[in-house]
């Protein structure tokens, strides 16, 4: 089923990326959220044109934890690919 935006109950929504070091490790991840506002994070997108359908590669995390991430790391937002000025 599709919503107004033409999106499906399977499709995530980007937000961005978070990168950073927490207690000596390196962290990586995508951070997406679906049509109810559950946040979502995968470590080891794929690259293609289905890399945003909500795949077990995509693990839900709470907004708490997501805000502990926002502490440590570094959040660089989703940009858009159009036309660029």
């Amino acid at each position: 089923m599709e919503d107004e935006k033409g999106t499906t109950e399977d499709q995530l929504t980007p937000v961005g990326k978070m990168k950073g070091e927490i207690d000596g490790e390196f962290e990586s991840f995508y951070v997406a959220v679906d049509n109810q506002g559950e946040v979502y994070i995968n470590r080891d997108i794929e690259y293609s044109q289905r890399a945003y359908d909500k795949t077990d590669d995509w693990k839900q995390i709470s907004k708490e934890k997501l805000m502990e991430y926002e502490r440590d790391l570094h959040f660089m937002p989703s940009q858009s690919r159009g036309v660029r000025r």
